[in-house]
């Protein structure tokens, strides 16, 4: 791991636990074990780390292997999507489980959660990234099962997009607030529920 590297990894860790505002250039040098001009070698500013850990996270949704399958395409030509649902909400599911599993990945989520009311670079990137594309990607999800026929035509996919997409939100926030470190069975059981969520309510608006 090189000096860049190490900053990032300290600064991650503890942003997500004291807080970004609450952490100081110097801090950050003092536990990477440099001096605090050594860190404008590699980042003008503290902002300038918080930025890049936001990068970080969005490279993972752009080019992540699992999470850009070809099986989560949303397009009527998906097999997958149009004759089983559920095995395409399982197919992502695992693809996050898989990230959630890598700790720099669980920390950066924290920091997001905790500190999204404190700091407009983090409440910006929480709106655009954890609200905005995937809800549309839901909606986009519902709607082409709308067209198809498999759920009911009296149904609103916005609607269904935030109801479904609410839950794993919710689940987050409690985890975020109960634990610094996540076990493997708390992620096993956090993405237990959200599959048997998703099963429970595409059932609930599915055509008989």
């Amino acid at each position: 791991m090189n000096t860049k590297e190490k900053i990032f990894d300290v600064s991650l860790d503890l942003f997500s636990k004291k807080g970004y505002d609450s952490v100081s250039l110097r801090e950050i040098a003092e536990s990477v074990g440099i001096k605090k001009s050594s860190i404008y070698s590699h980042y003008p500013s503290k902002e300038a780390i918080l930025l890049d850990i936001f990068q970080y996270l969005t490279d993972i949704f752009e080019y992540d292997e699992l999470l850009n399958s070809e099986d989560l395409n949303l397009t009527a030509k998906n097999e997958i999507l149009i004759e089983n649902p559920e095995l395409f909400y399982h197919i992502g599911s695992e693809a996050m489980r898989k990230m959630f599993s890598q700790e720099r990945n669980l920390k950066i989520w924290r920091l997001i959660f905790i500190q999204m009311h404190h700091n407009d670079a983090i409440r910006d990137f929480f709106q655009n990234e954890i609200l905005v594309k995937p809800l549309l990607f839901w909606n986009d999800f519902f709607t082409i099962l709308k067209e198809n026929g498999i759920i009911r035509q009296d149904c609103n996919p916005e609607l269904l997009a935030k109801e479904y997409y609410s839950f794993p939100i919710y689940l987050l926030l409690e985890i975020s607030a109960k634990y610094d470190d996540i076990s493997e069975g708390h992620l096993d059981d956090f993405f237990k529920e959200t599959e048997e969520h998703a099963k429970f309510l595409l059932n609930c608006v599915k055509v008989k």
